[in-house]
């Protein structure tokens, strides 16, 4: 059974839903509940499969994989704004991540769980938009400290602002232009999209804090 809370954007006045994840499920758990069917060998078998898949997109290859999904990579610019084809090296691109589209059959599986309420949340949350503000501005500097880019590199979307958040997709181009009216973030062209970046202020401060 899936749960769910109620918020509300301070912005728009939106309400929308966001899952509750009550009981977090990770690898340990998957791998002693496949210990309890397949025996001993399940937890090694599954450490291989993932050694597996890490290998094959790390060489290039999309993997597919019938009833789950497939991973593929994301790739990315070392820097920012290049026009021309021929301005480009292998050396300016990156691998931004692993991007996973789950299967047509796992979507199905779950396409038609009952949906309730979270106990204890009959009424709306408000969550701010200086909420969501802290939520993607520590996300930036983790990101910084993780992959050691230059801070000016690390960049978000409209979609990946979305995800952060829990926002819609509306109130996440509402609030990015906010926040670039603040002075928090630039505006920044890729293309025909538009990324944005923390403000130069902002670069300078989180690099001074390294």
């Amino acid at each position: 059974m899936i749960r769910y809370k109620l918020l509300k954007s301070e912005l728009t006045g939106d309400v929308y839903p966001q899952q509750v994840d009550s009981a977090p499920f990770d690898l340990e758990k998957l791998k002693e509940k496949l210990s309890r069917t397949y025996g001993g060998q399940a937890a090694s078998v599954l450490d291989d499969a993932i050694d597996v898949i890490a290998r094959r997109l790390s060489e290039g290859d999309t993997v597919s994989l019938d009833g789950l999904g497939t991973f593929s990579l994301r790739l990315g610019m070392r820097k920012k704004g290049v026009k021309h084809y021929e301005d480009v090296r292998s050396q300016d691109i990156r691998i931004n991540g692993v991007r996973f589209n789950a299967s047509q059959s796992l979507r199905q599986q779950i396409a038609d769980q009952e949906i309730h309420m979270q106990p204890g949340d009959k009424q709306l949350r408000q969550v701010t938009a200086d909420d969501r503000w802290c939520v993607l501005y520590s996300h930036m500097l983790d990101e910084f400290h993780r992959c050691r880019y230059p801070i000016a590199d690390i960049t978000v979307t409209v979609s990946s602002y979305r995800l952060l958040t829990g926002c819609t997709d509306y109130t996440a181009r509402k609030e990015l232009e906010v926040w670039c009216s603040k002075g928090r973030l630039r505006k920044i062209p890729v293309g025909k999209s538009l990324v944005y970046g923390l403000s130069e202020e902002l670069c300078r401060a989180a690099a001074a804090n390294l």
